[in-house]
């Protein structure tokens, strides 16, 4: 999987499926960037949570809601794409 390493807050751009993104600042997902079926991985390089900014729709699939996630310390979370301002996103140290 490559890797797109980011230094500071950062908004995912098309370029980013398929990647996993090694974040240092907090990330946004713009509405219209991704298409159904696209995937990225976040992250959490830091010794401290990310926020993770949704567009209009990020259901996490623990219990259905959609709201900004926060990922803990070290955390991974991925993003599927099933429309362009839809996503669901799973993964560790997330909530």
């Amino acid at each position: 999987i490559p890797l797109n390493t980011q230094g500071s807050a950062y908004t995912l751009v098309a370029a980013d499926a398929g990647k996993a993104v090694l974040a240092s600042g907090n990330i946004t997902i713009a509405d219209g960037v991704f298409s159904a079926g696209d995937a990225v991985t976040i992250i959490n390089n830091t010794n401290g949570n990310l926020t993770i900014n949704k567009g209009s729709t990020l259901y996490w699939t623990a219990d259905g809601t959609s709201a900004n996630r926060t990922l803990a310390t070290r955390g991974m979370a991925t993003v599927y794409f099933t429309h362009n301002t839809t996503g669901y996103i799973s993964g560790s140290g997330l909530t």
